[in-house]
């Protein structure tokens, strides 16, 4: 009896345990001093409509924007430092071999009520994130070379308990941790039966915009409560997050998150300044006004800082290697043509006229600021703004004729003539465009500029149907985190699409130039290389070639520029310069 008594005992003591399970206290540098206000609404701003809540779902920022508020993978990054740090996970044991690790799962409730167990985990990894067809998937982050035989093979997934899981790795994976850091984590019992299984692509149906928000859980700290189309998305917050502050303080603060739909810039800026918007990215042009207007009392603080986050996201220009017209597709192939295309870049008058001086040169694949993995020889091999040496090269690739209009031509008889894709936003994409355009057409290159929608425009870069192209990707602490980008064959790799199969959605090794061979070797050595030294020298020789070779043209990064209300309470700069912000720990002061 006394043992049965024991047992009973000891059950109540570990279900006590579960319930009373320690949340996660946020770090000091992220929570206030005192304690705040709890409370009303944060009203941000999206330049778009998202195209899903189902971040596996779309390719899509203003989607990734929203969902980045209500889901959370196994390990995180800090909201301003991207230092790795604990998510749903709160540890993590790894083998001596470094091919295994065991996380341990929070005691954590989905929004609706429901315990997130390594049921939800591995059901994310089949269908999502390791599903080929998923829009957004992240098949290419987590398949990577087995050293022991050159093959690549994906990291396997093992329930232990409903607590308890295992990552089973080919090789051991530097990245690793980062790479979960963008892995959110989707609810099995929500989503498991709307999958059909005939059809893998289905899995790009589930929570459009359509969808009734109540059907739509979350684990990170807001849910979705209403969507207006084009008009705004409504978020609350979520009565089960897993964070408090210091003082004990169930985050986040504010009730609800607004995004506000505002497609143009002039009438975001607007909203700003009335004090409808409370928080924005502030574009270089804007930042002398506000500037001046807080000087004069205006009642927000504006915010300037060298480059260090991912948006505003660097600039870059691209040539399609796989263009139909055979004379293009011969001429954006040859590396010396890129080389003079950069020359007649001039950097410093598109940072001086469009940037009001507040960008950095290139600022492409890493920032300078990025101690860990920046290589300053970029800098030197950068081309600087010089028509003679582009006049020089283009001379020699057999453009130098030139017909009554004062255009070169090919040595066919054909005018050297291409058309130059651009969003019609952000603004500062089109004015970049044009200042090019003069200068190419000054060294005898006609250019015709074509101006579209944004998505409209991403759609045609995603199918390869452009000439030349001005496109951005944000910046990440870690390349591995942009492998899908900028190493050849894969899926967003969009200026030298024949590189990739397709149907496969593997790399065509056959098709790639010798360096795109070595850039192709070096992102899976990147993957499978540990030690911190040797990722750095392998990242280093990646950023030397993009740079050499000039894959794309990487042109500017802007400075990272915001303006929040002055009624927003833990908002604030340090002595480096970096702004700190979060939409679950700021509040109204």
């Amino acid at each position: 009896m006394r043992r049965l008594w024991l047992v009973v005992l000891a059950c109540v003591l570990l279900m006590s345990a579960s319930v009373l399970a320690a949340p996660y206290v946020e770090q000091e540098d992220l929570t206030p001093s005192a304690k705040p206000i709890r409370g009303g609404t944060l009203r941000l701003a999206l330049p778009a409509s998202p195209q899903s809540f189902l971040f596996y779902g779309a390719l899509d920022n203003n989607a990734y924007t929203v969902i980045g508020q209500t889901m959370t993978g196994l390990v995180e990054l800090h909201p301003v430092t991207n230092a790795i740090r604990p998510g749903l996970a709160e540890s993590w044991e790894t083998s001596p071999d470094g091919k295994e690790v065991v996380f341990h799962l929070r005691d954590v409730k989905w929004s609706d009520g429901v315990p997130l167990t390594a049921d939800d985990v591995i059901f994310t990894f089949e269908n999502f994130i390791m599903n080929p067809v998923a829009k957004g998937n992240s098949v290419d982050r987590f398949t990577i070379v087995d050293t022991s035989d050159g093959k690549k093979k994906p990291i396997q997934w093992v329930k232990i308990n409903d607590k308890t899981v295992k990552a089973v790795l080919p090789s051991p994976f530097g990245p690793f941790y980062m790479n979960l850091s963008a892995a959110y984590i989707y609810p099995k019992h929500k989503l498991e039966s709307k999958i059909d299984k005939k059809r893998p692509d289905s899995v790009n149906e589930l929570w459009l915009t359509n969808t009734n928000p109540k059907e739509i859980i979350a684990n990170g700290p807001y849910r979705i409560a209403e969507y207006v189309m084009d008009q705004k998305v409504v978020l609350e917050r979520n009565p089960n997050y897993w964070k408090v502050d210091r003082f004990g303080n169930q985050l986040p603060y504010f009730d609800k998150l607004e995004y506000l739909i505002i497609k143009d810039d002039e009438v975001r800026l607007a909203k700003f300044m009335s004090g409808e918007i409370d928080y924005m990215a502030v574009s270089a042009k804007d930042f002398p006004v506000l500037k001046a207007k807080e000087k004069a009392g205006a009642p927000f603080t504006v915010f300037m800082a060298q480059p260090t986050q991912p948006t505003p996201s660097p600039v870059h220009i691209s040539f399609n290697y796989d263009v139909a017209n055979p004379d293009l597709r011969e001429l954006f192939r040859n590396t010396d043509f890129r080389r003079a295309m950069e020359f007649l870049l001039d950097r410093q008058r598109i940072i001086d006229e469009v940037y009001n001086g507040l960008a950095i040169p290139g600022g492409g694949l890493v920032l300078p600021s990025n101690k860990a993995f920046y290589n300053p020889k970029v800098e030197e091999i950068m081309r600087p703004y010089d028509p003679k040496q582009a006049n020089a090269i283009l001379d020699k690739l057999g453009l130098k004729n030139r017909g009554r209009d004062g255009f070169r031509l090919f040595p066919n008889g054909k005018r050297v003539e291409f058309t130059l894709t651009v969003a019609s936003a952000p603004q500062d994409h089109q004015d970049i465009a044009l200042i090019f355009k003069e200068d190419l057409e000054k060294a005898g290159i006609k250019v015709n500029l074509q101006i579209l929608d944004a998505t409209l425009v991403g759609n045609m870069f995603g199918a390869g149907n452009f000439e030349a192209g001005i496109r951005a990707f944000g910046n990440q602490p870690d390349l591995e985190l942009r492998k899908a980008i900028w190493q050849p064959g894969t899926q967003l790799y969009y200026w030298h699409y024949s590189t990739l199969d397709k149907n496969t959605l593997t790399a065509i090794t056959s098709n790639m130039t010798d360096w795109e061979k070595r850039l192709y070797t070096l992102f899976d050595l990147g993957s499978v290389t540990t030690d911190p030294t040797k990722r750095k020298a392998v990242y280093d020789e990646v950023q030397e070639i993009y740079f050499d070779v000039v894959p794309v043209i990487f042109v500017t990064k802007e400075m990272n520029l915001f303006a929040a209300n002055k009624s927003l309470g833990n908002v604030w700069q340090d002595k480096q310069g970096v702004v700190y912000f979060s939409t679950y720990t700021a509040y109204r002061q």
